[in-house]
């Protein structure tokens, strides 16, 4: 209920607004303010209505870097609801175009798949321990035993005595 908070509210969001749009005018990536700026944690924060993919935000700024995440970087991961395809082809189509592709890619497989394979298990340690530490973040502390809560859903729960945060 933003119309619940004051002017000054209101003036520093502008102001945060005008400092993001010349930062990207200057050439500041958007995905550099959707990194910072997403499991922002204040007041107002909760479920949200009117986006077909984000239905809950930790606060304002969290939920418009979701949305700019979500809409103009494909940044699914922030999504809690994953978009839908857009268009489907005519599988007559795909089988067509799938089965060119097939006979150009079958003479350089064996080597490709060997230098893919090593490429891809480095990338998914990586990717993997980025994306714990993005989910672990802003983790709150477990009011019922004090560890630290993982990321479950748009909640949180305890790996540690399996209490639920931020649900209702």
């Amino acid at each position: 209920d933003m119309h619940k908070e004051g002017a000054a509210f209101r003036s520093l969001m502008n102001c945060f607004a005008m400092a993001v749009s010349v930062g990207l005018q200057y050439g500041v990536p958007l995905e550099t303010y959707v990194d910072q700026y997403t499991f922002t944690r204040f007041e107002p924060q909760g479920s949200v209505e009117g986006h077909d993919n984000i239905k809950f935000a930790t606060s304002i700024v969290d939920y418009v870097f979701r949305v700019l995440g979500v809409e103009y970087l494909q940044r699914y991961d922030l999504a809690h609801v994953p978009p839908t395809a857009p268009n489907i082809q005519d599988p007559s189509e795909s089988r067509a175009e799938e089965e060119a592709v097939a006979e150009e890619e079958e003479e350089e497989a064996p080597l490709a798949l060997v230098a893919a394979t090593a490429a891809a298990d480095e990338e998914l340690s990586s990717g993997l321990d980025a994306h714990l530490e993005e989910m672990m973040g802003d983790a709150p502390v477990c009011d019922a035993c004090g560890h630290i809560t993982v990321r479950n859903g748009a909640c949180y729960k305890c790996l540690n005595c399996g209490n639920s945060l931020g649900c209702s």
